[in-house]
C-alpha cells in the first residue's frame, strides 16, 4: 500500500491551538503534524511520521490500530468521524484526546486531517460527577439505613446485652461513614485542578512510612516490602493515598489469623513504576472491581462495601498510570498501579 509523500501541512496550522494531523487517506499513515499535536503527544513530526497509530495508543485501551484505519478510510470516502481516543504521550503518560476526521485536498490530493483535542480535565470532572453520584446513592445511603433501622432496636431493647450489641453495630457502621467522607474528601483533594502540587517524588519515600504504618496497625500480618534501588515519578499525595488503600484492602479484608501481604516496587525496561501489592486473602469481589469499568452501567441494586477501589483508581488516573487487579497463586489478590518513571 503506497503512502504519500511529499504532503504538508500549510504554515498557517502551527499558529493553532489545537492539535492536527493529516493522514494519509489509505494507510492512515500520518503525513504532517502542527506544532500543538507535537507538544501534545510529546513526539516530533519526524518521529510521528515513523510511528503507526498503535505506537501511541494506549496499550490497554480497547480501540485498534485496525479501527483507526478503518475511521480515516470511512472519512476520506465523506463520512466525517468523531470519536474518543486514549494516547500514551512520550513520557508514558496517558491522556484522552477527542479526535475529528474529515477529508480535505493539499496540492490536489486527497488526505484526512484530524482535529485532536485534550479532553483529560474534561473526563475526569465527568467521572468525578458520577463517581460522587455512587457514593451518595449507593454506600452513605445504605449505611444510613443501617444507622437508623439499628437505632431503631436500640429504642426497643431491654435486654442489657442485645442493647449493648446494638450499640456496637451503630458504631461500627457510623464509622463507615466517617471513612467514606474521608474518602470522598481524599478524592475532592486529587481531582481539584492545582489542588495539590506535583513534584519529583521518590517512590520508596512514599511507600515504606505506608508499610511501617500497617505493620503498627496490624501487628499480626506478616508484610514484607521490596523496593527498587531507584524508582521516581511526578506525583502529588495522590499516590500515597492510592498506596493506603492497597495496602489497607489488602489487611483489612483478609480472613486469615496471620495474613500475608508482598508489597514490592520495580523499575520496568517500558520507563514504568510498577507498585504491586499481593495478599493471600479472599477474592475481591466483581462487584466492587465491574463499577471501576466506565462501560459497565451503574445498577441500582450495587452494595459495595466501600469506596477504597474507587479512590484507587481515581488517584492513579489523575496520575496518568494504570490501576489492575489479578490472582494471586496459589489464593489471593494482586494489585498493581503502574505509574510512568521520571527520567533520571
Amino acid at each position: 500500500m503506497s503512502v504519500l509523500r511529499g504532503v504538508t501541512l500549510p504554515s498557517a496550522f502551527d499558529d493553532l491551538d489545537v492539535g492536527i494531523t493529516l493522514h494519509d487517506p489509505e494507510s492512515g499513515a500520518i503525513l504532517d503534524v502542527n506544532e500543538s499535536l507535537e507538544r501534545l503527544y510529546g513526539y516530533s513530526a519526524a518521529e510521528l511520521r515513523e510511528m503507526s497509530v498503535g505506537d501511541y495508543t494506549a496499550p490497554s485501551t480497547k480501540y485498534t490500530e485496525r479501527e483507526a484505519g478503518e475511521r480515516i478510510r470511512a472519512a476520506a470516502g465523506g463520512e466525517r468521524q468523531s470519536f474518543e481516543w486514549q494516547v500514551e504521550r512520550a513520557s508514558g503518560e496517558l491522556l484522552w484526546v477527542r479526535v475529528r476526521l474529515s477529508p480535505t485536498t493539499i496540492d490536489g490530493r486527497t488526505c484526512v486531517v484530524a482535529e485532536v483535542d485534550d479532553i483529560t480535565e474534561y473526563r475526569t470532572r465527568e467521572r468525578r460527577l458520577r463517581l460522587l453520584s455512587r457514593i451518595v446513592r449507593h454506600n452513605l445511603r445504605n449505611r444510613m439505613n443501617l444507622v437508623q433501622g439499628h437505632a431503631a432496636h436500640v429504642g426497643q431493647a431491654v435486654d442489657d446485652e442485645m442493647l449493648a450489641a446494638e450499640v456496637e453495630t451503630i458504631e461500627r457502621v457510623a464509622g463507615e461513614v466517617g471513612g467514606l467522607s474521608d474518602s470522598v474528601s481524599q478524592i475532592e483533594e486529587i481531582a481539584e485542578p492545582d489542588a495539590t502540587e506535583r513534584e519529583p517524588t521518590n517512590v520508596r519515600a512514599v511507600v515504606a512510612p505506608v508499610v511501617d504504618a500497617a505493620r503498627e496497625s496490624y501487628p499480626e500480618a506478616d508484610l514484607t516490602l521490596t523496593l527498587a534501588e531507584n524508582a521516581w515519578l511526578i506525583a502529588d499525595d495522590g499516590l500515597r493515598y492510592a498506596v493506603e488503600h492497597a495496602v489497607e484492602n489488602a489487611l483489612e479484608h483478609n480472613d486469615r489469623d496471620s495474613p500475608t501481604v508482598e508489597v514490592s516496587v520495580t523499575a520496568d525496561d517500558r520507563g514504568k513504576c510498577v507498585i504491586r501489592v499481593a495478599d493471600d486473602g479472599p477474592p475481591i469481589p466483581d462487584v466492587e472491581t465491574d463499577v471501576l469499568d466506565e462501560t459497565v452501567a451503574a445498577s441500582s441494586t450495587y452494595h459495595g462495601t466501600g469506596v477504597g477501589l474507587w479512590v484507587m483508581q481515581w488517584c492513579v488516573d489523575s496520575l496518568g498510570g494504570e490501576l489492575s487487579f489479578g490472582e494471586n497463586e496459589p489464593r489471593g489478590n494482586v494489585v498493581e498501579i503502574t505509574l510512568p518513571r521520571l527520567d533520571e
